[in-house]
Parts: structure tokens; sequence; C-alpha cells
């Protein structure tokens, strides 16, 4: 059993972020279902909560299989391409994953505590609620959902887990975009012109934040 620098501290910063979220996440649970205007349709709601959850248990064999935690005999290749790759260009494109994790934990993170009494952990319009500018919100409209593409992205890459890599992109993030999407009608509806103005300052930059030159 060989365990990688890289995931050991993956596995430090998902505890870490476990811990910093827990707050704020039982928060949003409570707030489930509450909105004044919300959607049942199940692409809106839980697709994109049980595709991140696919990729998180194609990500997990592949860091065990990556440090030789457990025997994937033949399946091994399939979830993780580090032992195919040189051991100091694995090593590389794995920093590199871990680096694209803290970025995706400071944004789901921070974006959840930017909404403040405006999240939920589903996609609906809440009593009471306002426009939030704040933290996070400043460079990116869903900051939270840009962190959890970013984390998924990170794990994937720093296990080097090509089927992750793809889930993630081709899967996850499409189904994130489109419920981002799916909100900003109900704002627009609920705000108006306000929303509007809030999301041209922004560029409408959904998932990537203005200060990066080119994104989504």
């Amino acid at each position: 059993m060989h365990f990688h620098l890289t995931t050991v501290l993956t596995v430090l910063l998902v505890s870490i972020g476990a811990i910093a979220a827990t707050p704020v996440l039982a928060k949003g649970f409570s707030r489930r279902g509450k909105g004044v205007i919300y959607e049942h349709n199940f692409k809106i709601q839980r697709a994109p909560q049980l595709a991140s959850l696919l990729t998180v248990c194609v990500i997990a064999p592949a860091f065990f299989s990556y440090d030789h935690i457990i025997d994937l005999h033949e399946l091994g290749p399939i979830f993780t391409q580090g032992h195919i790759l040189p051991e100091s260009i694995a090593a590389l494109i794995s920093w590199i994953g871990v680096a694209i994790f803290v970025s995706g934990l400071i944004f789901m993170i921070g974006g959840w505590y930017s909404l403040g009494e405006s999240f939920s952990t589903d996609a609906e319009v809440l009593t009471g609620q306002t426009i939030r500018k704040d933290g996070l919100l400043k460079f990116v409209m869903h900051p939270a959902y840009s962190g959890i593409i970013q984390s998924l992205l990170g794990c994937s890459i720093a296990s080097l887990s090509l089927p992750a890599v793809l889930l993630t992109v081709f899967f996850v993030a499409p189904l994130w975009l489109n419920r981002a999407k799916y909100e900003e009608e109900l704002l627009i509806k609920t705000f108006g012109d306000q929303y509007k103005q809030y999301a041209e300052e922004l560029k409408w930059r959904r998932l990537v934040p203005v200060f990066i030159p080119l994104g989504v």
C-alpha cells in the first residue's frame, strides 16, 4: 500500500471542507422545498446531484487503485490511468488536480455562505429572498455550482481518472449549467430588470468568474 501525497492532501481537504460546509448545508436542507416558487422537475432538481454522486463513485475507486489501497485487477486501468503514465508526469497532473480542487472547495462552500438566507439545496425562490451580490457573487453568478464542477474535475484529475474527467465535463457540468439557467428564469420573473442588471454586470458569467478572460 502506497499513499501518494496528493491523495492524503485531498482526503484532508475533503474533511476540512465537510466541517466548514456542515452549518450552511444544514440550514440549506432545512429550507429545501419551502419556496414560493418550486420546480419538481427531476432534471432540474435531482439529476445534477445524482450525476455528481455518480462521479464521486468513480473517483473513489480511482484513488483506491492509484494508491494500491485495493486491487481492482483488470478494472484498475479503467478507473485510473496513474499506473500507465510515467511517475513524474502522473505526479504533476495529480498536483494540478489538487489545485483545481482547492479552488472548487472555495467556490462551492464560499458560494453557499455568500447566498446567506437565500440558500436552499434545491432550485427555488424563497419567501423574502433578495438579490445577493456579496462574497463570491461579486465574481460569478453561480459560485456554488462552479465550485461543485471544479471540485469534481479537480479530484478526477488528482486521481488521474479519465472516465471521471469525462463524466464531469460532459455530464455533470451541463446539468448544473441547465439548473443555473433555470434559476435565472425564476429570478428574472421575480426581480425583473434588477436581476438582469446584476447578470449584465457579471457579463452573464454563470460558472467562470469575470476575472478569467473567457468562460461561460
